[in-house]
């Protein structure tokens, strides 16, 4: 056998790999956020969904098709990080790379901080007072009721898309692309244009919404 086809038979393992499924594990941690000022969460490569919820304590579950490492929760100075352990192995599972879930007690009051490469962004009605994001190549979707905090939003590659229910929230926006197109579809007033950035008022302006892009498209709708 030639290594020409020792190599289609070792992609073919892969692919069956990719393929089967053997189903989700979950992980779950908690902790307390109490007297915490900071949380940051650091993602990587790995899907990312973030929402707040009527608990006590933040949990952070990981969803794994396989074994390996998994959350890793530091604390310290007011400061709480989340980030998972790395993994070589996760290089060649294609298709069973694992979900990282975080839900954050409604009552928080802190700022959340989220980083990451090429993993994607969810965000679901998030109640701190400020959220900031930067990506690299992963998309970042936001849902929210209504805006009650600053969001400050900044990927190089990935889309954004801000769907809001309220299409009248109390917020001065900014937005910035590079090469990427911006689609709004909620009425500014005041609004500016100019260089690829947009700025704008929608209600009493009492919130700063800022969403930046290199080469990625911003949707608002």
């Amino acid at each position: 056998m030639n290594k020409y086809c020792v190599y289609l038979l070792l992609v073919g393992l892969l692919f069956l790999s990719a393929c089967s499924n053997h189903g989700e594990k979950a992980e779950l941690q908690t902790i307390s956020l109490a007297d915490i000022d900071l949380l940051h969460i650091d993602h990587g490569s790995t899907t990312l969904e973030v929402e707040s919820a009527d608990i006590e304590s933040l949990e952070a579950t990981l969803l794994m098709k396989h074994n390996g490492p998994g959350v890793v929760i530091d604390e310290g100075n007011q400061k709480i990080k989340i980030r998972l352990k790395s993994d070589i192995k996760r290089i060649f599972n294609i298709g069973k790379m694992p979900k990282l879930l975080i839900r954050i007690p409604n009552n928080y009051e802190g700022i959340v901080t989220i980083e990451g490469s090429s993993g994607n962004v969810k965000i679901n009605n998030l109640n701190a007072p400020q959220l900031d994001i930067k990506g690299s190549s992963g998309n970042v979707s936001l849902e929210y009721l209504e805006i009650n905090s600053d969001i400050n939003v900044s990927v190089k590659s990935g889309n954004l898309l801000f769907n809001l229910e309220d299409k009248d929230p109390n917020v001065q926006w900014f937005l910035q692309s590079g090469s990427g197109r911006q689609s709004i579809a909620i009425p500014l007033d005041h609004r500016q244009q100019s260089n690829r950035k947009t700025q704008g008022q929608t209600g009493d302006g009492r919130f700063n919404v800022q969403l930046q892009t290199t080469s990625g498209n911003i949707t608002i709708q």
